[in-house]
């Protein structure tokens, strides 16, 4: 008759570790038989490495917790580190695997590096076998996307956004694409109207138990972190985020793309869908998206306007994370300004700070959001211009937002805002002075006032100290040219 050790030492127990950022309805490991429990770690140190916005921890944390309901009301059994345990994520993963005396783990590839390497360490740490399974969080398999970054050394992003059209068929006609046109990007740059639109107001989220729960122990254990957790105001289930989005299609998308460059000050989301934060995290999958979108009567230039969002810019900044660990490092223009307190506080901003910094950035404490332009060009601008340190920028759009993880934050803010790579993710640098925002956004009082902004002024100081860099950059030749006439008359 066996020991009970021996019995012990035969007995196999599979569980599977659903992550964070992977809340999906129809995750694959619940397809395997073979699984007998279902592993979720609220790491409260993780939330602490950063002063993350309550918001995006509340989402992150509800949505697990959600699913670990669903899971346990289909009859799964669920283990759960909680935050009120207090564990780092190695601690709780390495409680779990013991207390459950697992001998496999399987999960879903995580995009972020190196996640994928620390818990296959943590498994052979403890002789545990491992089985990874494919990243959903995307449209493209990884090796299809790696082998078209491995064959384009220097990759743009419409070449790899046609690819992406061809390869999935997604808004063709045969061969071409619908409209005989692969980009309307042309039509989708207009500023609001003084009068005469009406913006549709976000849907409102209702909070159940578990999520007045989580919001209440997050404001408590989190008091210090930016945001109000009791403001919360997004979907954390499968099915509520899905209905968010048909009411992106049904009452925004229509605008979507005429709108999409606009800014107004009292108007955080406009015609904007605002799924990156369920998107990023599974409660919603591109292919669910894309077939809302596409199977509408709006435009084709607002569809294919949001499809490019989609399949083109976020796989393609998922590529470039992917092919190019040396973004994470990059730092071009040598630029070495620290992030002061007020842009994690939200308290005690500069009096001279901008009118569209400041209005952005309360939006940004309020809400953990901004849409793509008043990242791009309000507050990367702004960073650029001041010669803020661009892995500190990272740092702040990746605590901030309640979307912003590294595989995209990472080539979007070195690369595409901050141009640490020196060009490499995007041509040139995203910069302006006050005129273009007063353009897509009123601003100011007149565009005289913006043409007199502290914006304006960082502008062509910015162009003026590294002029010697952008030189040879032909699309930066008549805004240098303009620079220099602006010196010479100022000398003589």
């Amino acid at each position: 008759m066996p020991s009970e050790r021996g019995e012990a030492a035969e007995t196999r127990v599979k569980a599977a570790l659903i992550l964070a950022t992977q809340q999906f309805a129809a995750h694959p490991a619940l397809d395997d038989d073979e699984v007998e429990e279902f592993f979720f770690i609220e790491s409260a140190p993780r939330f602490a490495k950063l002063p993350y916005h309550r918001h995006k921890i509340v989402l992150l944390v509800s949505a697990m917790r959600h699913t670990a309901a669903r899971l346990e009301a289909e009859g799964r059994t669920v283990r759960r580190i909680a935050l009120s345990d207090d564990l780092a994520f190695r601690a709780g993963l390495e409680r779990l695997l013991t207390e459950r005396r697992v001998t496999e783990l399987t999960w879903m590839s995580d995009p972020n590096r190196p996640v994928d390497e620390r818990i296959a360490a943590i498994c052979a740490a403890h002789d545990v076998e491992t089985d990874v399974l494919p990243d959903g969080l995307f449209l493209t398999p990884e090796d299809e996307v790696d082998t078209w970054f491995a064959e384009h050394p220097t990759p743009l992003m419409e070449d790899f956004y046609r690819w992406q059209r061809r390869r999935t068929g997604i808004l063709m006609d045969g061969g071409k694409p619908a409209g005989r046109r692969w980009n309307f990007d042309a039509d989708n740059r207009k500023p609001l109207p003084k009068k005469g639109v009406d913006i549709p107001a976000l849907p409102s989220a209702e909070h159940d138990d578990i999520t007045a729960a989580v919001i209440a122990e997050v404001d408590e254990r989190y008091p210090d972190h930016p945001g109000a957790a009791s403001e919360f105001w997004l979907p954390v289930t499968p099915e509520d985020a899905r209905a968010w989005l048909e009411v992106f299609v049904a009452e925004r998308l229509a605008d979507f793309g005429r709108y999409e460059d606009a800014m107004k000050a009292g108007e955080p989301f406009l015609f904007h869908a605002v799924i990156s934060p369920m998107l990023n995290i599974g409660l919603l999958t591109v292919d669910e998206v894309i077939a809302a979108v596409t199977r509408t009567d709006a435009p084709l230039a607002s569809v294919e306007g949001f499809v490019r969002q989609v399949i083109g810019w976020r796989e393609y900044m998922r590529g470039m994370y992917r092919a190019h660990p040396k973004l994470e490092r990059v730092n071009a223009l040598h630029l070495e300004k620290r992030i002061e307190k007020y842009w994690y506080s939200g308290k005690r901003m500069p009096s001279d700070l901008p009118v569209p910094v400041r209005t952005v950035l309360d939006r940004v404490h309020r809400w953990g959001y901004a849409h793509h332009i008043e990242r791009l060009m309000v507050l990367g601008n702004w960073f650029l211009l001041q010669g803020y340190a661009p892995r500190e920028v990272n740092a702040w759009f990746l605590a901030l937002f309640v979307d912003a993880y590294d595989w995209v934050m990472v080539p979007n803010v070195m690369g595409m805002s901050q141009y640490a790579d020196g060009g490499f993710v995007a041509t040139k640098p995203y910069v302006s002075g006050g005129a273009y925002l007063q353009k897509m956004g009123s601003w100011w009082p007149s565009a005289q006032d913006a043409k007199d902004s502290v914006f304006t002024d960082a502008y062509w100081a910015f162009l003026e100290r590294h002029e010697d860099v952008f030189a040879g950059n032909h699309r930066l030749t008549l805004a240098l040219a303009q620079m220099r006439k602006r010196r010479d008359a100022a000398g003589s």
